[in-house]
């Protein structure tokens, strides 16, 4: 009895990961397309923008929370979607219960909250291990996580989303593998004895 009700929960997993994939499928693929499209771009192109070389970890750091600015305007446009439900409906600030526009875009402000902070981290920590010719990478993460937030946002009722939900997991798994990598390859204490705070 319970062999058949595992098997079932089995075949009914496996038809519920082919219905996804035959639907979000080819939202992935291109997002995967456009995210390596950029990256590569960006590989080639980035260095002609003149990035400084910064000889210490705390000044590759500074660099990267410079870029960390620009994608914080997703925060703001999330905040503001919130304003703007809870000023059109009339909503007092501390319920949302019984309105799904106000419900909708605070699951949006927290969805964009906790993917700002896990790139930024990410981000971060990566700047703190790349050598200071490999700087160009920041800048092209942050584009893909602005890009991602943004294509992602526009269509969160439509399962096109999952195009800006990849190009987002991009360039946060790029930026956490690049750490990782960075770290376990030239030995984890590498990189601190040039962070100097001046």
């Amino acid at each position: 009895m319970a062999n058949s009700s595992s098997s079932s929960r089995v075949k009914e997993t496996a038809r519920t990961i082919e219905f996804e994939l035959k639907q979000n499928g080819p939202y992935i693929l291109a997002g995967l397309g456009v995210s390596g499209g950029l990256l590569l771009l960006a590989n080639r192109n980035i260095p002609a923008l003149g990035i400084p070389i910064l000889s210490s970890a705390a000044d590759r750091v500074a660099y990267a929370l410079r870029w960390t600015g620009l994608e914080g305007i997703s925060m703001v446009t999330a905040i503001w979607c919130v304003i703007g439900v809870r000023s059109k409906y009339g909503i007092e600030p501390t319920s949302s219960e019984g309105n799904h526009h106000l419900q909708m875009t605070q699951r949006i402000l927290t969805n964009t909250t906790e993917s700002f902070l896990a790139f930024t981290a990410a981000k971060l920590a990566l700047a703190s291990v790349l050598e200071a010719n490999n700087l160009r990478i920041i800048p092209a993460l942050s584009g893909l996580f602005i890009l991602g937030r943004y294509t992602f946002d526009a269509a969160i009722n439509h399962p096109a989303r999952t195009f800006g939900y990849t190009i987002n997991a991009v360039a946060t798994f790029t930026a956490y593998g690049l750490f990782l990598y960075k770290l376990l390859s030239g030995g984890i204490h590498s990189n601190l004895l040039p962070f100097s705070l001046r």
